[in-house]
């Protein structure tokens, strides 16, 4: 669509600006303090994950209308998309993950992620189906979705916000805010 997209947490919305001229098209009004965002390419929606309306805003990436507002249940932090239309989310204050369908834009399914505390980062293995999500006491849990359950809990170091997966290498990576970084190989 040659379209980007940010969300803006002071402003409750999200600009659409051209790719090409970087000009703004389009602002969209969303829930309070929108923070993570997503493109979802199965249904070609854009969510925001709002962080004091404890919501998911649903966009309509071609058009820019809102398709509808999902509440989650709690305060939002990171999402990824599966690539089949599915999104997950993981839920802060309820340590939790919500999974939504993206073309009904609602939740399917909720999971605990205890003993983790605070989930922040989210990252996922489509091909083998596992989340991974740093929490704020120190552990990387490692959920299957599918299932709704969690697999492992690695040790991480304080502060973490980030995690990434690599699936060329297996490796599942949390940038940790005490300045060392977490590397935990999927096997």
């Amino acid at each position: 669509l040659n379209r980007g997209f940010t969300s803006n947490g002071r402003s409750n919305d999200v600009t659409i600006f051209d790719l090409k001229t970087l000009k703004p098209i389009g602002q969209v009004k969303t829930g309070m303090n929108p923070d993570s965002i997503l493109f979802d390419s199965v249904t070609g929606r854009v969510y925001t994950f709002n962080g004091r309306s404890n919501d998911s805003t649903a966009i309509d990436a071609k058009t820019g209308n809102v398709l509808g507002t999902i509440p989650l249940g709690g305060k939002p932090e990171f999402s990824v998309a599966d690539g089949k239309g599915k999104i997950y989310v993981n839920i802060e204050d309820t340590s939790e993950v919500v999974e939504i369908d993206a073309a009904k834009a609602s939740v399917t399914k909720r999971y605990s992620l205890k003993p983790c505390d605070g989930p922040s980062g989210l990252a996922m293995d489509t091909k083998n189906r596992r989340l991974f999500s740093v929490c704020g006491n120190r552990l990387m849990v490692i959920s299957d979705p599918d299932a709704g359950k969690v697999l492992a809990m690695p040790a991480i170091g304080q502060g973490s916000d980030g995690v990434a997966f690599d699936p060329s290498t297996g490796y599942a990576m949390s940038s940790n805010g005490d300045g060392t970084m977490t590397v935990v190989h999927e096997t």
